[in-house]
């Protein structure tokens, strides 16, 4: 939180089920990460995860839709880099009534390291718990992949229904068939595409730097579209 964007940051992994991580064990982890887990199962660890300050981070993928979670914390800082602002670029022409003057090899060096420096400021994300994020009802985008995701996480008996049904309430487009579609199904790329933000938001999580998804990512492999969905907005 210096400032610096040097350091480095060291990753290790563990792999374990969600029945082994207790009130114990679970503050030796930064991050915990589920896969291919259940509303509840989610809901619960990520409460044993905000109550010892450890970021819970949650992914699934069905077909053609896949879905991203994280909780970091009510205030989480990080370093990002300033907004930068467009300066006209000086002309390379010299100017015969300016003076020439040369700046010494280490000053000019160490003006470089703190304009650099001044280039990055400490932010801070705000988040909200897995249980705390809305339902679909209560989202702000409809993308297909966001009622599908609802609708299988909290295991309506039938998803095209709910898709139906809750697209109309909220006034949405309907759900193509073509992602309703092989729900139990692997699709490598949407597994590429959504384990590759997962492990984006990990190394975010782990070095404070850059900002990170708040809260959720949903991604519809069909038209190649993804959502971030900001509960506490």
């Amino acid at each position: 939180t210096d400032g610096s964007h040097e350091e480095e940051a060291v990753v290790s992994t563990q792999s374990t089920g969600e029945e082994e991580l207790t009130e114990d064990n679970i503050g030796q982890y930064s991050v915990v990460c589920i896969t291919d887990g259940s509303h509840e199962e989610y809901g619960a660890v990520n409460d044993l995860c905000r109550t010892h300050g450890v970021t819970f981070l949650a992914c699934n993928t069905w077909g053609m839709a896949g879905f991203l979670f994280q909780d970091a914390g009510a205030k989480f800082t990080y370093i990002a880099e300033k907004a930068r602002v467009h300066k006209e670029r000086p002309s390379s022409k010299p100017d015969p009534k300016r003076r020439k003057v040369d700046t010494p090899g280490a000053e000019k060096e160490g003006e470089e390291e703190k304009e650099e420096e001044e280039s990055y400021e400490q932010r801070e994300a705000n988040f909200v718990t897995y249980r705390e994020a809305g339902e679909a009802t209560k989202l702000k985008f409809s993308s297909p992949s966001v009622l599908i995701t609802q609708g299988l996480l909290r295991g309506v008996p039938d998803i095209r229904e709910y898709c139906r049904k809750t697209a109309k309430q909220i006034h949405s487009k309907h759900v193509p068939d073509e992602l309703l579609q092989n729900l139990d199904g692997t699709v490598v790329p949407i597994c590429a595409i959504v384990g590759g933000m997962a492990s984006q938001e990990l190394i975010k999580i782990v070095s404070k730097k850059d900002p990170p998804i708040v809260n959720s990512f949903y991604y519809d492999g069909l038209s190649g579209a993804g959502i971030i969905e900001n509960s506490r907005q």
